[in-house]
């Protein structure tokens, strides 16, 4: 499993590589949202609060963010910053809480994405925003084919997350009513394999885990090189509140 038993929260070091590689698609959407002007701004899955700290670096009041888990994310919290422990899909805040609700590979786990939409709008105040950086793993591409986008889907749907989160979303938040831009961080970048790392967090049978091993040490073995090619698709929705 993932850090401290959770498939949906990686290890430390892994939560601040994959937060580095987005941090480009990460600030681009939120400067869509007008990230510098929002003033009461919620974090969806905080987990390791690794990119709690750059919210706090851009908006200009408090950050309020949720987990549903106490460990380890109570003892992440940043200074300054408020830590709820509360699940995406009953949020424990009144209509118009928020101007800004961000989720960032949180969607992902979430296995009532509609009900999860549905609360964000509710907590957000007129003209507030839904900013979600999401994968979509039925997207990946891998040349040549390693069997990583298969393994990569059948990992995540045992484990109960939504592997197509990142196509889903932007249908939910029109349906929601919210007003929807969305944009690809389609900018690839070589294969690394502390990115296949990932899954070893995830629910494999031994067969997968020795293939995962195995194609591990593929990539490491060829650094900075485009042979094999891997890349995963993020959507960045931006979704406003009317």
């Amino acid at each position: 499993m993932g850090g401290d038993g959770r498939a949906d929260l990686p290890p430390l070091e892994q939560a601040v590589a994959l937060a580095e590689w987005l941090q480009g698609p990460r600030s681009r959407a939120l400067r869509r949202a007008g990230i510098g002007l929002r003033e009461r701004v919620l974090e969806l899955g905080a987990g390791h609060c690794v990119v709690t700290p750059e919210l706090q670096r851009r908006v200009r009041g408090p950050i309020v963010a949720i987990d549903t888990a106490p460990h380890p994310f109570v003892a992440s919290i940043p200074d300054g910053a408020v830590g709820v422990c509360a699940d995406a899909v009953r949020l424990p805040f009144v209509a118009g809480s928020f101007d800004l609700v961000f989720a960032h590979n949180t969607l992902l786990w979430v296995r009532h994405l509609a009900a999860a939409v549905g609360e964000a709008v509710r907590v957000l105040a007129p003209g507030g925003a839904l900013v979600a950086v999401e994968p979509d793993y039925g997207g990946m591409m891998e040349y040549p084919d390693l069997g990583l986008r298969q393994l990569w889907l059948n990992a995540l749907s045992r484990c109960g997350a939504e592997p197509l989160v990142g196509r889903r979303l932007p249908e939910l938040c029109e349906r929601a009513g919210l007003e929807v831009w969305v944009e690809l961080a389609h900018v690839p970048r070589t294969a690394e394999a502390e990115a296949v790392g990932l899954l070893e967090g995830l629910d494999l049978t031994d067969d997968e885990r020795r293939q995962v091993a195995t194609d591990r040490q593929r990539i490491a073995s060829t650094p900075d090189t485009w042979s094999p090619f891997l890349h995963v698709p993020y959507f960045l929705v931006v979704a406003e509140k009317r």
